[in-house]
């Protein structure tokens, strides 16, 4: 048997497939402060009446790190660069990296090492770092040596070259930023997960869905989290894929959640693919990629007035206040329209 999570922004489903066949599944309401109380309350319900010793393996689906993306609410990086001679990447990342001296040239000759000394004198402002060098693909010895070095003083350090072996020094420093931006909410997303699996007594073997619908192991994605930045949007790709629902000619595919909508790319039934890497926000990474993007609109937006304009999202502060929350969403206005009929719709 197989057991199946997805942990999205507003519901975390649960289902246990054998032989190709779905036995039972669940869908909770997404504890957010405390992500374990949802992912074991869908867990009890789904193998109320199944030997858990006889799942053996565990899948693993999410939005919680491309909300958290998506929503700017990843943890900060101090980012470090050895660009050498070239072109001009400032404005590039999302932070003013800090410069290295230092050059690999495109043979992966070292021409210039860099100075140790003076990157021991930089100042540690984040618990995460990425280090990213071009042509590290060709030789990446000064990226690891500065990885190594950088390694005291931070909690984690990623590494472009580690990351993709492609040519193409901008997209790999995207890839390392991130890399180390959402290590943080992933850690967390597998405690939750691994503290839920044990108080149902499942011991199989976890993995996560990667953004290309492949899939790492849980603690192989703890080395390379950008691949699961979009985990959620693999998994709809795949749930189209698999019912065979988009047919002939050009489509667009819509998943509409509670925090972001998901746009998937399709050509004859087929999900196209990334060509260099998925963007990140309005960044280009090196991750491999279905072609999808996420943008902060869901049905449970937060609506505002700012400067006498309507806004919306691309945070979610909580439910709908229909549902209790304590700002209005898109959700609550489909309520007051009378498009949409849950919840206490005087709130």
């Amino acid at each position: 048997m197989l057991l199946g999570i997805d942990v999205g922004g507003t519901f975390t489903d649960a289902v246990i497939i054998d032989e190709g066949h779905i036995i039972t599944w669940s869908k909770q309401r997404t504890t957010k402060d405390n992500l374990m109380c949802g992912i074991e309350a869908a867990l009890q319900q789904v193998t109320a009446n199944i030997d858990v010793k006889a799942i053996e393996r565990v899948t693993l689906s999410t939005t919680v790190v491309t909300n958290t993306v998506v929503e700017h609410k990843e943890d900060m990086v101090d980012l470090y660069i050895v660009p050498g001679p070239g072109m001009n990447v400032d404005n590039a990342f999302p932070v003013d990296p800090i410069y290295v001296h230092g050059y690999t040239d495109h043979r992966g000759i070292v021409v210039e090492s860099y100075d140790a000394n003076a990157l021991k004198r930089e100042c540690h402002t984040h618990r995460y770092a990425a280090v990213s060098a071009k042509f590290a693909n060709r030789n990446p010895l000064e990226e690891i040596q500065i990885a190594e070095l950088l390694d005291v003083s931070y909690d984690f350090v990623s590494r472009g070259a580690a990351l993709s072996g492609a040519l193409n020094f901008p997209r790999r420093t995207i890839s390392a930023y991130f890399n180390s931006a959402v290590v943080g909410v992933l850690k967390e997303f597998k405690g939750a997960v691994i503290h839920a699996l044990q108080q149902i007594g499942i011991e199989a073997p976890i993995y996560i869905l990667k953004a290309d619908g492949g899939s790492l192991s849980l603690d192989g994605a703890l080395q390379k989290p950008v691949e699961t930045i979009f985990t959620g949007p693999a998994a709809t790709v795949l749930g189209l894929y698999a019912f065979q629902s988009i047919h002939e000619g050009h489509t667009v595919a819509l998943d509409i959640g509670g925090t972001t909508t998901d746009i998937s790319l399709w050509r004859n039934g087929v999900p196209l693919m990334t060509k260099g890497g998925v963007y990140i926000r309005e960044y280009p990474s090196a991750v491999r990629s279905f072609a999808v993007t996420s943008i902060g609109i869901g049905g449970e937006s937060v609506v505002r007035c700012v400067d006498g304009h309507i806004t919306v999202g691309p945070d979610r502060v909580g439910p709908s206040m229909a549902l209790g929350g304590s700002e209005p969403t898109l959700g609550d206005a489909l309520i007051v329209l009378g498009k949409a009929q849950y919840g206490d719709a005087a709130a």
